[in-house]
């Protein structure tokens, strides 16, 4: 699991605002509409970098989240900003965008998983290619999991920015009201309940102090597997950036602090809205501090 062998063929469109880079997944689901990555690539004249943003899950947050693309490309840094998978024109014909990893049973979103984090690190194996050493990556809300992950397991890249996001999954799966239909699934199809979970998650401190190498997943319950808390202490936190919703329905603060603190409690600020009230008022707060936080040098 997460383990990329292989490098993708790249497709390149050249478009006035952005170009297009078109890949095959390199961890393929077998259905080809989920298999076919689009990624939408800002250049930047003379650029200092290069970062790798990862949109949340849904079906409206793409467009308005290329703000940050579209900004860090004016401000000296190419930036890539893939489709991920289950999602928008990837996601599977009589499905919702974004569904896909709220619904189903912990193996199924353990592969899920699996892909786009695959898919996250062929987009760096791209901006390598083309030359970049200098590599960030910022995640907003799920693509915060996403990014946790990723940055955990790809050291090319230096450094992480995690927006209303969080961790625990025991949080995210009994708090959350974005996960209500993944706990009617599993209560209905009696994979799992809160009791079952709150037992199975007593093990889950042991469980990443003892985590150590890739094979170890495989003898872990799946649901720890895609828990962005695991991966966390692999993150110096020197090197990332936290901005947590004060009002968060979606992300329980619990889940927010957890993943926090097991990155080390790195530099966090805490805005007065709710989860995605959060883009649409303190945007520009966000992009600044995070532009602040990538040309600091360490």
């Amino acid at each position: 699991m997460y383990q990329k062998y292989g490098f993708a063929k790249y497709k390149i469109s050249h478009g006035s605002a952005f170009d297009l880079v078109e890949f095959e997944s390199l961890k393929p689901s077998g259905d080809p509409k989920i298999d076919h990555v689009k990624a939408l690539l800002y250049n930047s004249d003379r650029p200092k970098g290069a970062i790798v943003f990862i949109h949340g899950t849904g079906q409206k947050n793409f467009a308005p989240l290329t703000y940050y693309p579209k900004k860090f490309s004016s401000s000296g840094y190419t930036t890539i900003m893939p489709v991920l998978p289950y999602h928008f024109e990837r996601t599977p014909l009589g499905q919702k965008s974004g569904i896909a990893f709220i619904k189903g049973t912990d193996v199924q979103l353990a592969a899920r998983f699996d892909q786009a984090v695959t898919d996250v690190m062929t987009c760096v194996d791209y901006l390598e290619s083309i030359g970049f050493k200098t590599i960030y990556t910022m995640g907003f809300s799920f693509g915060g999991m996403i990014s946790t992950i990723t940055m955990a397991l790809d050291k090319r890249i230096k450094k992480g920015v995690f927006v209303v996001s969080g961790g625990n999954y025991e949080y995210i799966t009994w708090k959350s009201i974005a996960t209500r239909v993944l706990r009617v699934s599993y209560e209905e199809n009696k994979l799992c309940n809160s009791r079952e979970c709150e037992k199975k998650h007593e093990l889950f401190d042991e469980t990443i102090i003892n985590f150590k190498s890739l094979e170890m997943l495989e003898n872990m319950p799946p649901c720890f597997t895609y828990d962005p808390s695991l991966f966390a202490k692999f993150i110096p936190p020197r090197k990332t950036l936290f901005f947590t919703a004060m009002f968060d329905l979606f992300i329980p603060k619990r889940s927010s602090d957890d993943l926090w603190e097991r990155m080390g409690k790195p530099k966090r600020y805490t805005i007065p809205t709710g989860h995605l009230s959060s883009h649409a008022f303190f945007k520009h707060f966000i992009f600044n501090k995070t532009l602040e936080f990538f040309e600091r040098e360490e």
